[in-house]
């Protein structure tokens, strides 16, 4: 089963957000929300949190899988709403998210998207100037969060799509919280988006066939929803198979042309549709799928 809009996925995993910025609270004693999101899903966040049965203080945990601006643009309004929560990363993550250039550029994102919307009275109303982050602790492969309950949340070092990335796996609830280190669902939830490995495509590849190796039966992703069941066991496989066939795709696609210019732009037109995300524009989507189309290439 495909959720493409925010929903209560089971009695402990709670998918948030929009159907592309998703954000994901996990509750065992205590609660965890993973990613960072935009800042622009923050009056929906306001909508979904007044609805729940929430504790500020129940939440003690904020995720940031990765650096990149999609994934953290919320996280100051996310502690502002949850004071008692840490904030959680990689180290490499938290030494970007201290650069001053990064933070401009964090920033610049998400205050364009707002005004896009013409949210500035919420943006106003709700404080969601993005003025950087601290994170409270770095976490490693393998560290755990005991939630209570029986409920433990593992950190799982996954580099490629970016290099300070990570997911989250909770062997109880057999969910698992990939962020970018997997396709994630298309818009229609019928077949995954192409890879992308931003940063590295052997770590990008091997750390998809070591998500791939987990017993999943929740796959929430932060673009476009969550897969549980049949679909959610399939997921993390089925994102490596389409990798090693796409990445197959794009050295014959060269190997006829010669021009990787020529193979991103006419797989640009090919993927646009399905693959279109509204928070980016179509000038940052062709150099964000040529830098993925030269790493696959290794060139």
């Amino acid at each position: 089963m495909w959720f493409g809009e925010p929903a209560r996925i089971s009695d402990r995993v709670d998918f948030l957000g929009t159907h592309e910025i998703c954000v994901h609270l996990v509750r065992g004693k205590d609660a965890v929300i993973v990613g960072g999101g935009m800042s622009y899903i923050a009056p929906e966040l306001e909508r979904q949190f007044s609805a729940m049965d929430l504790d500020t203080a129940d939440v003690r945990y904020l995720i940031i899988t990765h650096s990149h601006f999609d994934h953290c643009g919320a996280v100051p309004y996310l502690k502002r709403k949850f004071p008692n929560a840490e904030v959680l990363a990689s180290a490499y993550a938290a030494e970007v998210l201290s650069k001053p250039k990064v933070i401009d550029i964090v920033a610049s994102a998400n205050r364009e998207k707002m005004e896009q919307l013409g949210l500035q009275n919420e943006h106003r109303e709700l404080g969601l100037e993005f003025d950087g982050i601290a994170v409270d602790r770095v976490v490693v492969d393998g560290e755990a969060l005991d939630l209570g309950d029986g409920i433990e949340a593992q950190f799982i070092e996954a580099p490629g799509h970016s290099r300070c990335s990570m997911a989250l796996y909770v062997p109880a609830l057999r969910a698992m919280f990939p962020s970018d280190a997997a396709p994630c669902p298309l818009t229609d939830g019928r077949g995954f988006v192409i890879p992308s490995p931003q940063y590295d495509f052997a770590m990008y590849l091997e750390s998809l066939r070591r998500l791939s190796e987990y017993d999943v039966e929740i796959c929430a992703f932060e673009h476009h929803g969550v897969l549980v069941g049949a679909q959610g066991r399939a997921a993390l496989r089925l994102g490596l198979d389409r990798t090693i066939r796409f990445r197959d795709y794009l050295v014959r696609q060269y190997e006829e042309s010669g021009d990787i210019q020529e193979v991103a732009q006419k797989l640009a037109s090919e993927t646009r549709r399905k693959n279109e995300l509204p928070f980016l524009s179509r000038e940052l989507q062709a150099t964000i799928l040529m830098i993925s189309v030269r790493k696959m290439l290794g060139s």
